[in-house]
């Protein structure tokens, strides 16, 4: 509809509009039902493109793009070397591998830890995202970090968990910010 002055001014009845708001929301009530109801599905899904391998090496890139090569984990100056070396000793060492944040690649090594009671276990973060190491099955499981969590670990940082308070048995273990990186943990 256009006015004497040729403007074109799009009109509408409160009638019309309120319908047109009750079919938007409506639609996104069923998306959000949908949603919440397949959830745990989707999580333990990972997506197609989690299956991808990267076509580059991430490892060769340039720092803030200005041409200055950045350097690879395997270059450490010899300032650095005592503190790399400085790492605590440990029983058995859990790797949280490079690129675990990413759904549907590989997680933890290994992804079933067995130690004896009162172990050290040393949990190395070689991936650039944090993680954690916490008892369960997921956020939802009612004993979830009851028995042990490393808490976040930053991205090459790592933690310690003591295993002389946890009784013998097998505990499954998962990431708290990525739920689908899982594994267990013997203790004898």
């Amino acid at each position: 509809m256009t006015t004497d002055d040729e403007n074109h001014i799009i009109r509408t009845t409160t009638k019309r509009l309120a319908k047109g708001l009750v079919i938007v929301i409506g639609i996104m009530i069923v998306g959000a039902v949908i949603a919440i109801s397949q959830w745990d599905y989707m999580a333990s899904v990972p997506p197609p493109s989690a299956k991808l391998k990267p076509k580059f090496d991430l490892s060769t890139s340039t720092a803030a793009g200005h041409g200055a090569p950045v350097a690879s984990s395997a270059a450490v100056s010899t300032a650095e070397a005592p503190a790399a070396a400085a790492k605590p000793k440990a029983d058995v060492t859990l790797t949280i591998l490079e690129g675990s944040s990413i759904q549907g690649s590989p997680d933890f090594d290994p992804d079933e830890v067995t130690v004896k009671k009162g172990n050290t276990i040393l949990v190395d973060n070689v991936d650039t995202m944090p993680h954690t190491v916490t008892n369960g099955k997921s956020g939802s499981d009612p004993t979830s970090g009851k028995l042990f969590d490393t808490s976040i670990i930053n991205g090459g940082d790592s933690a310690e968990m003591d295993t002389s308070t946890i009784d013998a048995g097998t505990y499954p273990y998962y990431c708290m910010v990525h739920p689908y990186m899982t594994g267990s943990l013997t203790v004898e």
